[in-house]
């Protein structure tokens, strides 16, 4: 098939792209002027306002705006998205650390060995869709429809999902009926212009019995698992984010306005009824007032520190640090999840491979235990030689290596978020606790096996000199420090504002913030269980759900 040759899946004529990428330059270029035009003329007040620029807020902002009458702030507290690293997919590992990247860091704790885990989320206009590996991977069936369980709203479930799937994408793949859209305003296209390293893992994973699929998503997200090449919004070479995707199309509007490098402090609460934010701006504070709804889209942590800050969350923690309570919430902050990513196996080629597009083009899903109602393990190949610090230390691979990392996507163990202080400006603590349940190791010891099982297969050995990491079987506690010590994180913050039908959940079905009004969430702090793919493409989702409520 196309796929495992290791030539171009998609594309546009060439003749074409840069037509396309000077039109994308213009509408983008005049969008800004408009907004920024806007933001110098702040009014006092909107109809709505949407704390957060990511892939849940773009879409809730862009689909307010579609009615001319409404009037919509949107607040960021990043730049716009105009960085090289945000627009060269290559580049995304640049992002971090960087004035793009809100810099939090889960305390250390014993599951990983005593580390501290950064945990990055994006700061530019697009959130995570700006500095993420571009990779559009949709939820399980089971995940949504545990969503429609746990809410006993069926719109939350699968079917519905998957309508409205197929009316956002712009799929550049082969035509798909049931599962894949055309015409909408997210591209996403199987990874092209492959290295021979993708190719080269699905036919090691055929080898070995495993399903290869020919398309990422799709039927995938009913099955049991499988390989293919990944999905990524990466069109004519450059990052197409949620913002190109959503939000640009409406930004020379009137009615809507965009304020970048602006920090939501809280929500202002009068007679338990959200009526504005306090935005500080180029370190002035101000309040800014919304007539009709507050949606807070700023992400698995920003969102619960948000609301904490707003007096909404456990009343004993808020009056430590002297924060009037305005709704008892103890679930604020509570049921933190992310996926692990051990980093990983390693293997050194004959001849160095040049890295494609984000570097990671192929990977697969898999169950540890065939009892699981879907997959818990996500093998992902990545063309560079990815390494946690310690493991990276300890065995110092060759700058041509490539990994196979094993992924965990259904992880049991559940952290906490906690305000530091009051101060708007100081992060949050988070307390991860990755690794804390032993399930979730005995998960990752399955995932070791099979990456080795993988790299070591006769279909990779042009481009498997020696295996670098770990190098040899591993047992007992060798093997068990060997996955603390190459614990990451995929950047996936979930969980921290629950949603669902009993009293305890800090959103109701509708993301209506429980005990205030005019206020709902919308972003991944929603999703009571985190699904067991890479978030950007459920968080979307999630956006859109948010506008049907509004009536958008």
């Amino acid at each position: 098939m196309t796929s495992r040759t290791g030539g171009r899946t998609s594309t546009e004529p060439g003749a074409r792209a840069s037509e396309i990428n000077a039109d994308q330059t213009d509408q983008l270029d005049a969008a800004r002027a408009n907004q920024d035009a806007r933001a110098k003329n702040l009014p006092s007040s909107f109809d709505y306002i949407v704390c957060g620029s990511g892939a849940a807020g773009c879409v809730v902002a862009s689909r307010l705006a579609a009615d001319s009458s409404a009037t919509v702030l949107l607040i960021e507290a990043g730049g716009w998205d105009t960085a090289e690293s945000v627009l060269d997919p290559g580049q995304w590992f640049g992002n971090l650390g960087t004035e793009r990247d809100w810099g939090d860091v889960s305390v250390p704790g014993p599951g990983v060995n005593g580390r501290a885990i950064p945990e990055h989320m994006g700061r530019v206009v697009g959130g995570g869709t700006s500095i993420n590996a571009t990779i559009w991977a949709r939820p399980f069936k089971a995940d949504l429809d545990h969503w429609a369980d746990v809410t006993g709203d069926p719109a939350w479930g699968y079917e519905h999902g998957l309508e409205i799937y197929r009316q956002i994408e712009d799929w550049q793949g082969a035509p798909d009926a049931r599962y894949r859209g055309k015409g909408g305003p997210v591209w996403c296209q199987p990874a092209a212009d492959l290295s021979p390293l993708a190719p080269a893992l699905l036919d090691a994973a055929d080898g070995l019995g495993h399903p290869v699929l020919p398309d990422q998503n799709g039927a995938r997200e009913e099955s049991a698992g499988g390989f293919a090449l990944m999905n990524q919004i990466i069109r004519s070479g450059r990052r197409h984010n949620m913002a190109r995707a959503f939000l640009y199309p409406v930004l020379t509007q009137d009615n809507i306005t965009t304020l970048t490098g602006a920090h939501v402090n809280r929500v202002i609460i009068q007679h338990g009824s959200a009526i504005g934010v306090e935005v500080e701006i180029e370190g002035r504070t101000r309040v800014i007032g919304a007539s009709s709804e507050i949606v807070l889209s700023s992400g698995g942590i920003n969102t619960a520190k948000i609301l904490m800050l707003s007096g909404i969350g456990d009343a004993t923690d808020l009056r430590a640090h002297g924060i009037e309570v305005v709704a008892d919430s103890p679930e604020v902050g509570a049921n933190f999840q992310d996926h692990i990513l051990h980093g990983g196996c390693l293997w050194e080629p004959e001849e160095p491979q040049t890295p494609r597009n984000s570097a990671a083009n192929a990977a697969g899903f898999w169950k540890s235990d065939n009892a699981l109602d879907s997959p818990d393990l996500n093998i992902v190949q990545i063309e560079i030689p990815y390494a946690s610090e310690v493991l990276a230390k300890q065995y110092n691979p060759p700058a041509s290596s490539w990994a196979l990392c094993a992924g965990l996507v259904a992880p049991k163990s559940r952290g906490r978020l906690q305000l530091q202080s009051a101060d708007p400006h100081d992060r949050p603590v988070l307390d991860a606790a990755f690794l804390s349940h032993p399930d979730d190791v005995a998960a990752l010891v399955r995932g070791i096996e099979l990456c080795r099982e993988l790299g070591n297969a006769p279909e990779m050995q042009p481009f498997a000199k020696r295996e670098v990491m770990p190098g040899k079987d591993l047992t007992g506690s060798e093997l068990t420090d060997f996955i603390r010590n190459g614990a990451t994180t995929y950047f996936h913050e979930v969980g921290t504002c629950r949603m669902g039908q009993d009293p305890d959940a800090v959103v109701d079905p509708q993301l209506r913030v429980n005990g205030v009004s005019n206020l709902r969430v919308a972003d991944a702090s929603i999703m009571p269980r985190i699904p067991g793919v890479a978030t950007m493409a459920t968080c979307v989702l999630i956006g859109v759900r948010m506008a049907e409520i509004l009536g958008a």
